[in-house]
């Protein structure tokens, strides 16, 4: 294989959300010859990278017109655009299963899942009552989903979960996670926790980056946790919670 030739050179980045994939996205991007699009399959796209970052900033009639014609012609778009490499060696894009279980994105799921050369990067994190805590501080609170690196997370006061509410979404986390292990099992793919992301960034990208077959590089990790209070001060019925999970089989 030449040095210059990637393993996988296109991929998506598979996850549940509130699991670190922008962390991820950003700190993949610290490669100088890696390409690796955000939510660009969202409600709205964001965090487009590379040489089409530059035109969306410079064309705002340019980002308008593929904003529309993502769903208007996937294939088009997906093969044409967001996994156009512009002389990277590898790209790639981060994709939702919170969008892929819905209708408007069943398009989208059939064309990645037709693609078996589209290498995947499922993400998960393990404790999925700090993935649910972080949530519901985004809904219930903050509405911040990322802060950039050297940036002030916003204050976060504690309250009380909705038990029933915590073990449904934990299900529902598991089934979908199930759910996409199972569609995408033609796929070359690799698998990356949270967790592990966070204690050693740079081993974790290693382990991206060796996938791919891109070579190693230094990363730097471009975004702030933004809970940072443990579930035992964070949430006020904790000793319920903790007696919910445990008898659910979570404990």
């Amino acid at each position: 294989m030449s040095p210059m030739q990637a393993r996988h050179p296109r991929f998506m980045i598979a996850c549940a959300a509130r699991t670190g994939s922008t962390m991820l996205v950003r700190t993949l991007r610290s490669h100088p010859q890696l390409i690796v699009h955000g939510e660009v399959w969202g409600d709205n796209m964001v965090g487009v990278d590379g040489p089409l970052a530059q035109a969306c900033e410079s064309d705002q009639a340019l980002r308008d017109a593929l904003e529309a014609l993502r769903f208007e012609q996937p294939e088009r778009v997906l093969r044409e655009t967001f996994l156009d490499p512009h002389g990277a060696q590898a790209v790639g894009f981060k994709l939702k299963y919170d969008e892929l279980v819905r209708p408007q994105w069943q398009g989208i799921r059939r064309l990645v899942e037709a693609d078996k050369d589209l290498a995947i990067v499922f993400l998960h994190r393990r404790d999925l009552l700090r993935r649910y805590l972080s949530h519901q501080v985004v809904l219930r609170q903050t509405g911040v989903t990322v802060v950039v690196a050297g940036g002030t997370p916003p204050p976060v006061q504690p309250f009380a979960v909705d038990i029933d509410d915590l073990l449904r979404d934990i299900a529902e986390t598991r089934r979908r996670t199930r759910e996409f292990e199972a569609a995408f099992a033609a796929h070359p793919s690799l698998h990356i926790a949270y967790e592990d992301l966070a204690v050693d960034p740079q081993a974790q990208c290693d382990r991206v980056f060796e996938f791919l077959g891109v070579g190693s590089a230094p990363v730097r990790v471009a975004t702030e946790k933004i809970v940072r209070t443990p579930p035992e001060t964070l949430v006020l019925n904790y000793p319920d919670v903790q007696a919910a999970l445990f008898a659910a089989g979570e404990g």
